[in-house]
């Protein structure tokens, strides 16, 4: 398992994230996406982890503010706080095309991902991806 660091954030908070960069395989890296209140140590983010450290590919994942191991307040964060944790990770520890993979809020994260930072993308993959779950699960129901 690849050794926990820590980003400083524009906004001052720390981004906890773990990377095994590519031991011989030339392809895109993995990006994972954690969903909302989840984390790095998601089964699935270990699952994808493993497949990738067998392939000898690049993978990064990493909890955005005020989830998991990084901090901040979690009353403050918002999307577009979580989008930027993510581009910052992007940007600062990935390097090359990566395959963005994204599960619920993180599919959303991804979107968001891809319209600012094309280039950067191999391919997206989403699961259970929840695009604007704001709206339709809180803002119903007030």
């Amino acid at each position: 398992m690849a050794e926990l660091q820590f980003l400083t954030s524009p906004a001052g908070h720390q981004l906890a994230y773990r990377h095994t960069p590519a031991a011989g395989n030339s392809g895109p890296g993995v990006l994972f996406c954690c969903g909302f209140q989840s984390d790095m140590n998601g089964d699935k983010a270990l699952a994808i982890e493993a497949l990738c450290t067998a392939q000898g590919r690049q993978f990064t994942r990493f909890d955005y503010m005020a989830h998991g191991q990084s901090g901040g307040d979690f009353a403050e964060g918002t999307i577009s706080q979580w989008r930027d944790d993510t581009l910052q990770v992007l940007d600062q520890v990935t390097t090359g095309p990566q395959l963005i993979v994204g599960s619920s809020m993180g599919g959303w994260i991804a979107c968001l991902l891809m319209r600012r930072m094309p280039k950067r993308f191999a391919g997206l993959v989403t699961i259970a991806a929840a695009p604007d779950f704001t709206e339709d699960g809180y803002w119903a129901g007030f």
